[in-house]
């Protein structure tokens, strides 16, 4: 090599590393602010396991905490997520190994469609589902069952199960869902795509049936791939604000999950708007704790990979 094409190829290295520092400088500095800003917060509003229990500030008071919200943003969460697999992870093993079905290809778009689609009308279309059904179900569906429960265990069953506002925590997980169902879905459906024809062969001579042999037997192959989708997938909707502005609505107090429920977001997104310093700490400090949250879910989807 030419003593001109290794400056060349030095030059060019070096610029590709400049842009590769660029690219990642923004995460960085945004988690650094988070983090430094967030835990000063944290200290000066009680300190954490009081942040993470008490009720949030007024803007009178001198110390908070985000407790409600973080319990809304869990309960929430793990619902959405376990519906998304629920519907995902057999959308996808369709998608996946039915490619031949005409249906399939209709599928597949309206999953690619979904992915892209603005998580504030999923929210809004939630939220039309909850007015239209609501009295019905309630008639029919959560009185019953709630009477039931209650008689059997105890009226704590009532703050999970009874009749629901027109904002509760199961329309947020219902959205929270919807967003969630492609990425499990795509990803499945790469997975499935890609076994080999001899191991599919083998899944199905030891399976027998194609239920078992697609969703026993192979799915043992994919298993690190939808793992890893949805930690991911949970990661997302962890941090989504959009559509639970028009299902769960928010809540400042522990309250049942059948009305308004709090999260961690809406509150973010409301503190960050008053003008009042003891609001916007804690704003800082909510922020701090759901990056930690995602930061742990998406390591250890690295992990799994």
């Amino acid at each position: 090599m030419t003593a001109e094409r290794r400056v060349a190829n030095w030059l060019g290295l070096g610029l590709f590393a400049l842009l590769g520092v660029a690219a990642v400088a923004p995460l960085f500095l945004i988690i650094g602010d988070v983090y430094i800003k967030g835990i000063d917060a944290i200290n000066r509003l009680g300190g954490l396991w009081h942040f993470l229990t008490e009720l949030p500030p007024s803007p009178f008071d001198e110390k908070g905490g985000i407790g409600p919200m973080l319990v809304g943003t869990l309960y929430m969460t793990a619902l959405g997520a376990l519906l998304g697999v629920a519907v995902g992870f057999p959308l996808g093993v369709y998608i996946g190994e039915m490619r031949r079905e005409k249906f399939t290809n209709v599928a597949r778009a309206g999953v690619n469609v979904l992915v892209e689609f603005p998580t504030i009308t999923i929210g809004l279309f939630m939220y039309a589902i909850m007015s239209l059904a609501k009295e019905d179900l309630n008639e029919w569906v959560m009185k019953p069952l709630s009477h039931v429960l209650k008689a059997a265990f105890g009226d704590w069953v009532s703050w999970f199960i009874g009749p629901l506002d027109g904002y509760n925590a199961y329309a947020g997980a219902a959205a929270l869902a919807i967003i969630m169902i492609p990425y499990v879905a795509l990803v499945t459906a790469s997975a499935y795509a890609s076994i080999e024809q001899p191991l599919r062969e083998a899944a199905y001579d030891i399976g027998g049936r194609e239920f078992n042999a697609l969703f026993v037997v192979l799915r043992k192959a994919v298993s690190r791939a939808v793992i890893t989708a949805t930690l991911l997938g949970t990661a997302k909707i962890a941090g989504e604000t959009a559509p639970l502005l028009f299902t769960a609505f928010g809540n400042f107090y522990y309250a049942p999950f059948t009305g308004p429920t709090g999260a961690v977001t809406l509150w973010v997104w409301y503190a960050a708007q008053t003008p009042y310093d003891v609001q916007i700490a804690s704003a800082y400090g909510a922020a701090a704790v759901l990056l930690t949250i995602i930061l742990i879910i998406f390591i250890t989807a690295r992990i799994k990979r």
